[in-house]
């Protein structure tokens, strides 16, 4: 018999065993995260997540992990994590019974609303939220820059790292660029500070400001995920593979980017909170040309950032890989929500 109880240190070694074992995807693209160290870092990111395990006969057979965020107007809503279920044990109603444990919990709080992202070739994750009611409103492109030339940056421009002088004045920034967005919660210095300083990796000396003529006009931070995460692809698409075997040729005649192979380990670098003043859009192009020359020099390979579908830096050309994540959604309120555009929390997307 199945018991559902929360998540101990010692379940830590299957969890993670497990997690290899449900890949993001399906028999034609597939993508692995390797937490490697602990199954549970991804949640300490918040202050108010569970986090439970399925049990049978002293196995892991499921588990579940969910956070509960306030809006800026108070509202409770849930943000569904992941669930996993051991392949030994597939097709036994353990999914059933987890999901279950997230939407009694977020009827007992008074949520208005669960979501969850779903790795767009994943098929059965969104044939089983659909069959729970969940539907998708909206996506967000995950959005890849491969790290492999310099890029030379306008002379008008000075990039630096930020000072804690200019916090207020890249938080209006931010909070004028994202307003109005599902998810987002408008910055105060105290928690911006807060919120940069608590995610391992990241921190106030990898947030960048731009200025012209003196003034900020556009910034972002930068996001070693590999504190946390690492990744590889179990199935690598047919076109991906072509792709690869073309790169390979030409970089004999120039430098091409890299394609990565099945079973390859890479990590990523992600932009975090990437604004810019509506009429400085070339100050965020100098920006990303300017952190691709930084991992470049550090012989990192691919730096990334996850944008709404109607951002306007989907126009920049730096980004030439696109994949999709799909928000789904679950309303258990009688709220109207927006959908229309989000703000996608960084620490959301640790798979």
């Amino acid at each position: 018999m199945v018991s559902i109880r929360p998540f101990k240190e010692s379940d830590n070694e299957q969890i993670l065993a497990m997690e290899k074992l449900c890949p993001q995807g399906d028999e034609n693209y597939a993508l692995i995260t390797d937490k490697s160290l602990d199954a549970s870092a991804r949640y300490k990111l918040y202050d108010n997540y569970h986090f439970l395990v399925a049990e049978e006969s002293g196995e892991i057979a499921g588990s579940i992990g969910w956070v509960v965020k306030k809006s800026n107007k108070g509202d409770l809503y849930i943000y569904l994590v992941e669930v996993n279920v051991h392949p030994n044990f597939r097709r036994q109603g353990i999914a059933s019974q987890l999901i279950n444990e997230v939407e009694k919990h977020a009827v007992d709080i008074g949520a208005n609303y669960i979501y969850c992202y779903i790795y767009e070739p994943n098929k059965a994750s969104k044939v089983l939220f659909t069959k729970y009611s969940y539907f998708n409103p909206i996506y967000f492109k995950s959005c890849v820059l491969p790290v492999y030339k310099t890029v030379k940056i306008p002379e008008k421009f000075v990039v630096k790292r930020i000072k804690k002088n200019e916090i207020h004045e890249v938080v209006d920034i931010i909070n004028h660029y994202y307003e109005g967005r599902e998810h987002f919660i408008p910055y105060t210095a105290d928690s911006f500070e807060s919120f940069v300083n608590g995610i391992p990796g990241y921190t106030l000396d990898n947030f960048w400001v731009v200025k012209e003529k003196g003034e900020i006009v556009a910034c972002t931070g930068l996001w070693d995920t590999s504190r946390l995460v690492n990744y590889y692809y179990k199935k690598l698409p047919l076109s991906l593979k072509a792709i690869s075997a073309i790169f390979k040729f030409l970089n004999k005649l120039t430098k091409m980017p890299k394609i990565m192979s099945e079973g390859e380990y890479f990590k990523l670098n992600f932009m975090v909170d990437p604004a810019f003043k509506s009429e400085n859009s070339d100050a965020i192009s100098a920006l990303i040309g300017h952190l691709n020359n930084q991992l470049l020099e550090a012989k990192e390979e691919f730096l990334v950032v996850n944008l709404d579908p109607g951002d306007i830096l989907l126009d920049n050309t730096h980004f030439t890989n696109f994949e999709k994540w799909l928000v789904f959604v679950k309303i258990l309120g009688r709220k109207l929500i927006d959908f229309n555009t989000i703000y996608i929390d960084i620490r959301d997307c640790i798979g």
